[in-house]
């Protein structure tokens, strides 16, 4: 259940065959970071499906012994590649992780790192104006895949206590 103040942002992005694909939800109609109005995430969730909509099938991966993997990220400025988690901007990463093998058995394994679902106790706060997601593919799937980011979101105007926390959390490796 969503605290009363909270609303969500969502968007969905497709594989293309084995390149980085990013999209930016701009937040600007919602901060104004130069005056302390700042957008704080609370929870986050990645979602993934065939970009047709349905589930992910073996034929998606590949026939015989096959596997694909997708590596998925949510920053607070842009990327032109995914990053490592010592990257003050990264507040969600994943990945998944799915292989056939010959004949008629499908096995899926999902790697999902502890950021996903993300979810925090005083959020965390975006000093710009967008939030970037982005995905990264290692070779193309038979159907390309669409990745959903689902952000609950509230807006803030900072304290000089978060502001501190907001200096430590960007300066802190």
């Amino acid at each position: 259940m969503p605290k009363a103040d909270t609303f969500f942002l969502r968007t969905s992005i497709d594989t293309s065959g084995a390149n980085y694909v990013s999209d930016d939800i701009d937040i600007s109609a919602y901060t104004d970071p130069a005056r302390g109005r700042v957008l704080v995430v609370d929870k986050a969730w990645v979602s993934f499906q065939t970009n047709g909509g349905g589930p992910i099938l073996p034929a998606d991966v590949g026939s015989g012994a096959a596997s694909k993997s997708v590596g998925v990220q949510a920053t607070s400025e842009t990327q032109t590649a995914l990053v490592k988690m010592n990257d003050n901007s990264l507040f969600l990463g994943m990945s998944l992780y799915a292989a056939t093998i010959a004949g008629p058995i499908f096995s899926m394994l999902n790697t999902t790192s502890a950021m996903n679902p993300y979810e925090t106790d005083s959020g965390f706060i975006i000093p710009t104006d967008k939030i970037h997601c982005a995905l990264d593919v290692g070779s193309a799937w038979n159907a390309e895949l669409s990745v959903g980011f689902c952000f609950e979101v509230h807006t803030e105007k900072l304290s000089l206590r978060r502001i501190q926390e907001l200096l430590v959390s960007l300066t802190a490796n």
